[in-house]
């Protein structure tokens, strides 16, 4: 069998060697026509067409064909399933020719698949009404495109479709699901992958389980401690280039949207209203993906949540890295804003969710659960509050080094609401209006009117103008600078680097208020410190300015508590003006989070680091794993002091995460 299989090759090769050295003339691409009205089937001509799918079906199409089915017609009980490929620049295209309503082609049930390709590539499907409800629930779907074993697959457009009534499977997910339009890659013995992708412009209503569905089994990697398709997976092959834009995704059972198993997906101005309408069993949310890198989620509108098993328009979830929502529009979800929830063992790190509009979205606003997520940040975003939701559900324990808010404005005016936000790190937030039970701390807080123009009127997301700040704000140049911070607002209006940021998702400043910078720690070292536990745990000084948010500075206890007061000395390596610091206290959670925060404290600057003169700054800090901010009259000098003088709860120990200086 192997000798026949060489042969075969080779005689391959050797046909494609001929065909190279002398090529026919290429054939000249056909158009081919269908009328399901027509009394009989004739050739495939406009004068001619056929009356079925069975020719079409039949044959192998090749490059720059196209399939064309006449409007005004219905093509009931039907699969088209046309053969071939197309060619870069040439794709086969099924679209719709005449006047009048686009071609319908009612699957009824009797098919699976209403629109089928496999293995193929250099494809367009437009223009066509598809459905497929039978007489009762099964796995069936609208457009199914597959890959098997059969490599990168490249060029698929999906665009102007109206797909609808398809009535699947309401409980399976993942691979052979039942869906609107489904992108599936099967087999797990020859690398396979979809590449350029685009669903645009399509309508998908009422179909159960997805709207929009993405899956592979090509999804092994250290960051996805879970894969769920057992002896079949293979090792991580995301698909690339995926683009779904301007679709209206509605009344859908389960997830709406969904981009699993993609690097770099761009996933923009869809509608998404009403998901996990029917689904009975599993968990669902609006629009989100799974195992995916450098994924963006911008200008969607989503609303219409119907359940509080997920139920959130948006998801940060197991194996998302890098993952940036911003410019989106959330309401009326009964689940909430966004979950963020990594798989046990898994990765879901470097997150950025910017710039976004949520109002009257219930449940759990921002909903931490399951595994931890690392180093997300949350900023300049409006949540409006006006019915009864828990703001924040920190139910997995998360703390600062696992998702930080800055400059987002709580506008909550319903006395039903409540905050779990356990040791979540907060700076510079407005928290206006009620102030329900367990309001973070947030060193740099306001609680005064931002003065929007209108909350809590936005219709649209085109129509969210009240969420504008009016002149005078206390939001206005308020704001923390941000690393990454975009280069827009929500409106459009220019946000630029460097320059402190208002509050909220509206730029309305134009005038750059320089911030305060961070010191570069990368000169730094210990100059001094009184006490370091380093037997019974890693709790060097150096840690309170390594960069890592979960290793600590805890002074001596094994051995007995060295006393207060404690303090650190640290070499900035260069003489700066010193205007401020930042001290972290520990981002751990469990009985101990609150050993050795520091409650009273002086701050020094010396030139020698030995004159240190009087103190430039004193006071108390709050009990909380908040970061603190200190600002103080600028003094120059290259080294900096930090005394603690008493610990929160009374205690010998002082802790420190991290300390950064201010210039």
């Amino acid at each position: 069998m192997r000798l026949f299989r060489s042969s075969l090759v080779a005689l391959t090769t050797l046909a494609t060697a001929v065909l190279v050295a002398a090529p026919p003339a290429a054939a000249a691409a056909t158009n081919y026509y269908v009328d399901c009205s027509a009394s009989t089937s004739g050739s495939g001509t406009q004068a001619s067409p056929w009356n079925s799918f069975t020719p079409v079906n039949a044959r192998t199409f090749a490059a720059g064909d196209q399939i064309l089915i006449r409007r005004g017609t219905t093509c009931a009980n039907q699969q088209l399933f046309p053969k071939g490929s197309g060619a870069a620049g040439a794709p086969i295209v099924i679209d719709a020719y005449g006047s009048g309503a686009k071609p319908v082609l009612a699957g009824n049930g009797a098919v699976v698949d209403v629109v089928k390709l496999y293995n193929q590539q250099y494809w367009e499907i437009r223009n066509l009404d598809i459905s497929n409800r039978g007489s009762a629930i099964a796995t069936r779907r609208g457009v199914h495109i597959i890959r098997e074993n059969s490599g990168t697959g490249t060029y698929y457009r999906v665009t102007g479709l109206s797909v609808h009534d398809v009535n699947g499977n309401q409980t399976k997910k993942d691979d052979d699901a039942s869906a609107g339009i489904f992108f599936e890659i099967l087999g797990n013995t020859t690398p396979t992958k979809f590449d350029d992708v685009l669903i645009s412009n399509n309508t998908i209503t009422t179909v159960d389980r997805y709207g929009i569905h993405f899956w592979t089994r090509w999804m092994v990697r250290p960051e996805l401690a879970n894969p769920n398709c057992g002896s079949t997976c293979g090792t991580w092959l995301p698909q690339t280039r995926v683009v779904v834009r301007g679709n209206t995704v509605t009344d859908i059972g389960g997830d709406a949207v969904v981009v699993h198993h993609t690097q770099s997906a761009l996933v923009e101005n869809n509608r998404v209203d009403g998901f996990r309408v029917r689904e009975p069993a599993q968990c669902a949310a609006g629009i989100w993906g799974w195992n995916i890198n450098d994924a963006l989620f911008q200008f969607n509108e989503v609303s219409g949540g119907r359940s509080t098993c997920d139920g959130q328009g948006f998801d940060l979830d197991e194996g998302n890295i890098r993952t940036i929502y911003q410019y989106n529009y959330s309401h009326d979800n009964e689940g909430g804003f966004i979950l963020l929830c990594n798989g046990g063992g898994s990765t879901t790190k470097d997150n950025i969710v910017r710039y976004n509009i949520s109002q009257n979205d219930r449940g759990q606003i921002f909903d931490l659960v399951c595994g931890k997520i690392t180093n997300t940040k949350i900023y300049n975003n409006v949540f409006y509050v006006g019915q009864a939701a828990q703001i924040i559900n920190n139910s997995n324990g998360s703390t600062g080094a696992n998702a930080e808010f800055y400059n987002n404005i709580f506008y909550v005016t319903t006395t039903q609401a409540s905050y779990n936000a356990g040791a979540l790190l907060f700076d510079s937030n407005v928290f206006y209006g009620q102030h329900p039970a367990g309001e973070p701390a947030d060193p740099n807080k306001t609680t005064a009117d931002p003065l929007f123009v209108a909350p809590g009127t936005a219709t649209s997301i085109s129509n969210a103008g009240g969420y504008r700040l009016r002149a005078g704000s206390p939001a206005l140049a308020s704001g923390q600078v941000m690393t990454s911070p975009g280069s827009r607002d929500f409106f459009g209006g220019t946000v630029t680097p460097g320059c402190r940021p208002d509050r909220g998702a509206h730029q309305l400043s134009t005038v750059c208020v320089p911030s305060a910078g961070v010191i570069p720690r990368t000169g730094w070292s210990l100059k001094y410190v009184d006490s370091q536990e380093t037997a019974a745990e890693n709790g060097a000084a150096t840690n309170a300015f390594d960069g890592n948010l979960s290793t600590i500075w805890h002074t001596k206890y094994s051995g007995g508590n060295a006393p207060m007061p404690h303090e650190i000395q640290i070499n900035l390596g260069a003489s700066y003006s010193v205007s401020g610091i930042r001290y972290l206290p520990r981002q751990d959670s469990g009985s101990g989070a609150a050993n050795g925060r520091i409650g009273q404290y002086e701050v020094y600057v010396s030139t020698d680091g030995t004159n240190w003169g009087t103190a430039v700054a004193t006071g108390t800090f709050a009990n909380n794993a908040s970061q603190k901010e200190v600002r103080f009259t600028a003094k120059t000098g290259q080294y900096l002091r930090l005394r603690a003088l008493s610990e929160v709860n009374g205690n010998p120990w002082t802790t420190a995460a991290e300390i950064y200086a201010l210039n």
